[in-house]
C-alpha cells in the first residue's frame, strides 16, 4: 500500500473518477456532517438538591482534526440536560461533578423548545443533528468513588466518609437476623425490648442494702 501523509479517515473517496465514486463521497461528507454521540468531559453544573433535574457544560474530548492532522479543540457545550435516574415523584439523586466524564447523545432536530417547556413541542429550527442538541449520560472512565452503594455476591454495602440521615415520614421497618452496631445508639425517643419500655419499665423486688432487683418490666 503507497504511503501517503493524508490521514486515512480523511483520504477522498473520488480516485477512480466514477458516478459510485462521486455519490460515495457525497453521502459521506452529509454523514461526516451529523453530530456524532461522543466522549465528553464536565466542566460545570448548574443544579439545586433536589429540585428540577440541572444542566451541565462540557467539552468533547475528541478533539477535531483537519487534512495536515492538527488537532483543534472544540468550543464548549451549554446547558445540556444530564441524566437522571428517576420515576414519577421517586429519585436517585447523584448530580454530576466538574471533571466527571460521560457521553452525550445526539438529537436529530432541534430540541430547544422541548427542554425550555418540558412539553411536546415542533423544533425550535431547522438544525440537524447538532452538538447543541444533547443529553448527557455520566459515569465512564472515572475515578474510584470515595462513597457508594455496591452489590457484592454478599449483599450490599454502604460506604461513606461522611453521615448518612434517613429521613420517613411514615415507620422505619428493618428485617434481618440481627443488628451488630460498634457505636454509641442516642435517640430522644423510647425504646422497647419485647414489649419492655427503657424509659418506664419497672422493677420488683427492690430492697435495701447490696440486694439486687428484679429484671425489668
Amino acid at each position: 500500500m503507497p504511503a501517503t501523509a493524508t490521514p486515512y479517515l480523511l483520504r477522498s473517496n473520488t480516485g477512480k473518477n466514477s458516478l459510485k465514486d462521486a455519490l460515495d463521497s457525497l453521502i459521506a461528507s452529509h454523514i461526516n456532517q451529523l453530530g456524532p454521540s461522543m466522549l465528553v468531559q464536565v466542566e460545570a453544573v448548574t443544579a439545586d438538591a433536589a429540585s428540577l433535574t440541572g444542566k451541565v457544560t462540557v467539552r468533547p474530548m475528541v478533539q477535531q482534526q483537519d487534512a495536515l492532522s492538527r488537532s483543534m479543540p472544540h468550543d464548549l457545550i451549554h446547558n445540556v440536560p444530564y441524566l437522571r435516574i428517576q420515576g414519577g415523584s421517586s429519585a436517585l439523586i447523584i448530580d454530576p461533578k466538574p471533571g466527571d466524564i460521560g457521553f452525550i447523545i445526539i438529537s436529530g432536530r432541534d430540541h430547544t423548545h422541548a427542554v425550555t417547556t418540558r412539553k411536546p413541542a415542533p423544533p425550535a429550527s431547522f438544525r440537524q443533528f447538532s452538538m447543541q442538541d444533547c443529553v448527557y449520560v455520566g459515569g465512564f472512565l472515572n475515578n474510584g468513588p470515595d462513597q457508594f452503594i455496591q452489590a457484592t455476591d454478599q449483599g450490599w454495602r454502604i460506604v461513606t466518609p461522611g453521615a448518612i440521615t434517613i429521613e420517613a415520614q411514615g415507620p422505619l421497618t428493618l428485617k434481618a437476623s440481627h443488628i451488630e452496631a460498634n457505636c454509641d445508639i442516642t435517640t430522644s425517643g423510647d425504646v422497647r425490648a419485647d414489649g419492655i419500655s427503657l424509659k418506664q419499665h419497672i422493677h420488683g423486688g427492690v430492697q435495701a442494702g447490696a440486694g439486687t432487683s428484679a429484671p425489668p418490666q
